[in-house]
């Protein structure tokens, strides 16, 4: 397909957009590159189309933007070529052909392009096109002025053109020009009409792999358009409502929708979701999903994720955990003991690492072990069954390591006293920081054993554990300043390792300590 075809589709309406797709964004230097890539045959990329009938579509659809200012007859046709990729270029060379009254992105006043004939017949590509606001009185005055200059409008009408030019010596020359522009082939790649969702998805991000990804909820979005559902609309009530969408992406609801409905919160499944009752469905997902942000980041009695973009171990976490929650609600089985075989699916999945990978997958089978476990007291899931203390690796360094962030979450569980006070901590996520206990510029050691959380480490700085906490005792005496290592699951015992600056004796013992504290969260075991 050449540029003129495709613009002839886009003015008449039977080249279309999916609802999904996002605005134009481009700002003027993008269209005017983009123009000069045509020009000088230089390849644009490929564009990703799905005919269909427009009855038929999976879609809901809609005219690229600026159409209906330059046609107001224009409809979307019986037959359509849906744009799924390539929107943006198909808008920019629509806006410099035709000229919607349109501003561009960051801008308050339209574009129009410019042609310098000059420069193109000597193949001065980038030079050869000029963007021009139109309320720049003087540039616009100024390329107005100069007869080889013309507007790509009029590119578009081939007639008009050769009339302007008639008696011109290059007549010939800025004819094949033109036509060379009109006639530039764009590669297309079309998806047949039965084509389903996800095929879609994946040809999309094969030919599109450094662009930004085609989102599901995009795709839902006009899917579900056509029958009434306006996804963005109750996303946005969503937002106003719920704190779990300052942190994650709205596919968190849609996979906990299709964890309720019994599905594997795969892409595949959630493209299918069946709009019949999607709306009560999504709002069962949005509170069980804000239920399992606050069960998260309570520091009393939750999981003590003091920062949830900072240190939640898994954010993927919180959909299998908003499923079983609104199990446990939606079926009147609320009690202890079963929040307690929820608990210790957490902290074994954290200290196991069990959502490195296969994550969907993993949701789903979590959550039928639980219901399971829960319906029938015997029938403890393996990964619980299997989950040895012992093995626990709390050898990580690393702030991002999901065992690093669950040993930090059952340090402010404890109390996380300030060592120079004896205070309960202000858990401001500014004032707190993450702090090495034998300090690394001494001793190098970076093992989540060798920290803590502290309020400031100005006081603390870089003193041998030695110096430091010799203070404490004087400060504090000895019962007190005990009392306050227990907080940060330092045992009483090793308060002699930091005096003698024994390294080694205080890691062993803070291993033991957290592995006693991820027992006491898991008691079922």
């Amino acid at each position: 397909m050449n540029v003129e075809e495709l613009m002839k589709d886009v003015c008449k309406g039977a080249a279309v957009l999916p609802d999904f797709q996002r605005h134009f964004v481009w700002e003027p230097e993008d269209v005017r590159e983009l123009l000069v890539s045509v020009l000088g045959n230089y390849f644009i990329g490929s564009m990703l189309i799905l005919e269909h009938f427009k009855d038929d579509s999976p879609f809901a659809l809609t005219l690229v933007e600026g159409v209906e200012k330059v046609n107001r007859d224009a409809r979307i046709q019986s037959i359509v070529k849906i744009l799924l990729d390539g929107q943006q270029r198909t808008t920019a060379l629509f806006y410099a052909l035709y000229e919607p009254d349109l501003p561009l992105k960051n801008r308050k006043s339209p574009y129009k392009f410019y042609l310098d004939l000059e420069k193109a017949l000597n193949e001065e590509w980038n030079d050869a096109v000029i963007a021009v606001n139109i309320n720049d009185k003087r540039k616009f005055s100024e390329v107005n002025k100069k007869t080889d200059i013309i507007p790509f409008s009029i590119l578009q009408d081939f007639g008009i053109l050769v009339n302007m030019f008639k008696n011109h010596p290059n007549l010939n020359k800025i004819s094949k020009l033109v036509n060379n522009f009109m006639n530039y082939q764009i590669h297309i790649v079309s998806l047949p009409r039965d084509t389903d969702l996800e095929k879609i998805v994946e040809t999309f991000e094969r030919i599109n792999r450094t662009g930004e990804p085609l989102s599901i909820f995009e795709l839902l979005t006009a899917r579900l358009y056509k029958h009434e559902i306006k996804l963005r609309a109750i996303l946005e009530t969503a937002k106003a409502k719920y704190r779990f969408l300052d942190y994650v992406t709205p596919e968190f609801i849609l996979k906990t929708i299709t964890l309720i409905r019994d599905k594997e919160p795969k892409r595949g499944n959630i493209l299918k979701l069946d709009p019949q009752n999607f709306k009560e469905d999504w709002e069962s997902a949005t509170q069980s999903l804000e239920d399992a942000y606050k069960r998260v980041v309570d520091v009393k009695n939750g999981y003590g994720v003091l920062d949830f973009k900072r240190w939640m171990p898994y954010t993927t976490m919180l959909v299998p955990l908003a499923s079983m929650l609104h199990f446990l609600k939606t079926n009147g089985l609320e009690s202890p003991k079963n929040y307690e075989k929820i608990d210790a699916w957490y902290w074994i999945s954290i200290f196991s690492n069990r959502y490195d990978q296969a994550v969907d997958t993993t949701s789903k089978s979590d959550l039928d072990a639980i219901k399971e476990w829960i319906s029938e007291e015997n029938k403890i899931p393996e990964f619980t069954q299997s989950f040895d203390f012992d093995t626990i690796d709390l050898e990580v360094d690393k702030q991002t390591s999901a065992i690093y962030r669950g040993v930090i979450s059952l340090i402010v569980l404890a109390g996380a006293l300030d060592f120079k006070t004896g205070q309960p901590p202000q858990f401001g996520k500014e004032r707190i920081q993450d702090d090495h206990i034998f300090p690394k510029s001494l001793y190098n050691c970076n093992l989540v054993a060798n920290r803590t959380l502290i309020s400031t480490n100005a006081e603390k700085g870089s003193k041998p554990p030695s110096e430091y906490f010799d203070e404490r005792l004087k400060e504090h005496g000895d019962a007190k300043l005990k009392q306050i290592l227990k907080s940060h699951l330092i045992p009483d015992d090793t308060l002699d390792s930091l005096l003698k600056e024994d390294l080694d004796g205080f890691l062993e013992r803070r291993k033991e300590a957290v592995v006693n504290a991820i027992k006491e969260k898991v008691r079922l075991l």
